[in-house]
């Protein structure tokens, strides 16, 4: 867990928030919270609920239910500087056809870095990616790794929610990984996976359903 100059733990938290659209839950009533330099991961069925959770977190969805709050504040301009989303399908995720570096140039503009084609190919190069690279044909773990460390840029980013990287292919130990590093980083983000509840956490990662928790 990380703390501020002032001593004091920073967090993220879900308490019991919920979408609703119409009769169909877009977010069916979740609570989780995370804590700055952790890593913890939220599992659900596939679908619109890991979406919509990345989305009540950063403050860009309007919740029915419930609260957000970082650190007790839940105003949607505290949790959109706060809370990075990291490849989000319809939201955050890139255009497949584009070429990597137009995408890894947005991506350093949106941090207010010089998206320079030299600090482009820098960037490129150490990952092995070609010049000319499609992102359809960027390697899943490159792929998430690039899109949080810029994301980590962003000034007053503190938490990253990366959503259903299995959709990638990347196995469980890859994108843990990727989120244990992106989570090292100073000063120490937290960060959210989203992922199938198919998939085997490792014991000692703090897990939370997307949804009601099941009574024993």
């Amino acid at each position: 867990m990380s703390a501020d100059a002032g001593g004091e733990e920073t967090r993220l938290r879900a308490i019991g928030a919920r979408v609703r659209q119409g009769v169909r839950d877009l977010l069916p009533t979740t609570s989780l919270t995370l804590h700055g330099g952790e890593v913890a991961v939220a599992v659900g069925p596939p679908g619109g609920g890991h979406t919509s959770l990345a989305l009540a977190l950063a403050g860009r969805l309007r919740l029915d239910a419930g609260r957000v709050e970082t650190d007790g504040d839940a105003t949607p301009r505290t949790l959109q500087e706060a809370v990075a989303l990291v490849d989000v399908p319809g939201v955050s995720e890139p255009d497949e056809m584009v070429p990597f570096r137009t995408i890894l140039g947005e991506e350093l503009a949106m941090a207010r870095r010089k998206p320079s084609a030299a600090a482009i190919d820098r960037w490129l190069a150490d990952y092995d990616l070609a010049t000319d690279i499609t992102t359809e044909a960027v390697p899943p773990r490159p792929r998430l790794e690039i899109l949080g460390r810029t994301a980590l840029l962003r000034s007053g980013t503190r938490f990253l929610v990366l959503t259903y990287p299995e959709r990638l292919g990347l196995p469980v130990e890859d994108w843990l990984a990727v989120a244990y590093d992106l989570a090292g980083a100073s000063p120490g983000p937290g960060v959210l996976v989203t992922a199938s509840a198919a998939v085997t956490v490792p014991d000692g990662v703090p897990t939370f359903p997307i949804g009601p928790r099941e009574k024993a």
